[in-house]
């Protein structure tokens, strides 16, 4: 299970990126889940947890989506891991995505987390 889709967004110098792309898969426990491919390939969010139906995680990515605006970020030390991470929640205590890695500084979390939401914002999911 792979959809892709892109589209095109602007870097904050107004270069166009390439494009994004999400794409679904099944975890280890076999639960759906979506990543967030950036336009260099690495993968930027991921999904907090998984879904029993594609649909029921394509209805968290678009609730995800349509609340952009209201997203508070949670921005952290890892636990167990040396670096920094983000979440976001649309509910207190319930995070819906994660940072993919962590990041040995700060700043280059809270970057990960701007060009998150940036590409979040253009980047429409095919049809699952």
């Amino acid at each position: 299970m792979s959809p892709v889709a892109s589209d095109e967004s602007q870097a904050p110098d107004g270069t166009p990126e390439r494009h994004a792309r999400y794409d679904v898969h099944l975890d280890a426990e076999q639960h759906v889940r979506w990543r967030l491919i950036a336009p260099n390939g690495r993968v930027l969010a991921r999904s907090a947890r998984g879904h029993v139906t594609a649909g029921a995680c394509r209805i968290e990515l678009d609730r995800l989506r349509r609340r952009v605006v209201d997203l508070v970020p949670v921005i952290g030390r890892a636990t167990g891991a040396p670096g920094w991470f983000w979440s976001v929640a649309l509910e207190p205590s319930a995070p819906v995505a994660l940072s993919a890695r962590t990041y040995e500084r700060l700043e280059s979390c809270q970057v990960s987390y701007e060009r998150f939401v940036r590409l979040l914002t253009v980047t429409e999911p095919d049809d699952w």
